[in-house]
């Protein structure tokens, strides 16, 4: 075989492998927004191959972006609560039936017992949520709610874990960061 020949092989096949291992574009960072109430909001920018996503970052959180895999973790201050926002292709442009997604949710945390479901609305539209009781160590039972929400690239999964006698204070703080969940604005500060 020609040098020429091989190394066209060996370009195609490196060009096919990247195109085979490419997740979608996902890039994250804080950056703040006018709020209509007044004053500035901390928000979370999240851009894709397509589009560009916001929410409002949580008061009294703090954010940690993994670019490896597209996903964001909101920690508080005093630590009894984490809530994850993942990226995936899974679900694009529409969620599966409910008992579908009940499915996959039960056996994803297959020691929990699943306890209720529920929708949850965003701007980019309506989703899924699912509570979920998790025994932990130390006599402690983790209260567990994985949200989802579909966009046209695939959904993005909302994950709030606190321990279940500190649910009550963690929810609104959920609620209010997944409510916040849209299309970004061209109004926002930018600061990649």
């Amino acid at each position: 075989m020609s040098p020429l020949r091989t190394f066209l092989i060996l370009a195609l096949v490196t060009v096919w492998a990247a195109s085979a291992m490419a997740q979608p574009d996902f890039r994250a960072y804080p950056s703040t927004e006018n709020a209509t109430e007044g004053g500035n909001v901390n928000i979370m920018v999240i851009q894709t191959e397509q589009k560009h996503f916001q929410l409002r970052i949580p008061k009294g959180y703090g954010a940690q972006v993994h670019q490896n895999d597209e996903s964001i973790v909101f920690t508080s201050q005093s630590g009894t609560s984490i809530i994850t926002v993942k990226m995936s292709t899974n679900y694009a442009r529409a969620l599966p039936k409910m008992e579908i997604l009940r499915d996959d949710v039960a056996k994803k945390y297959s020691t929990a017992s699943l306890v209720q479901t529920s929708s949850c609305y965003t701007a980019c539209g309506a989703g899924l949520l699912f509570d979920l009781f998790q025994p932990a160590s130390g006599n402690l039972t983790m209260h567990i709610r994985d949200g989802f929400v579909s966009v046209p690239e695939g959904s993005f999964e909302f994950t709030l874990s606190c321990d279940s006698r500190d649910f009550d204070s963690n929810k609104l703080s959920f609620a209010w960061l997944i409510n916040s969940f849209r299309l970004q604005q061209s109004s926002a500060t930018t600061n990649p």
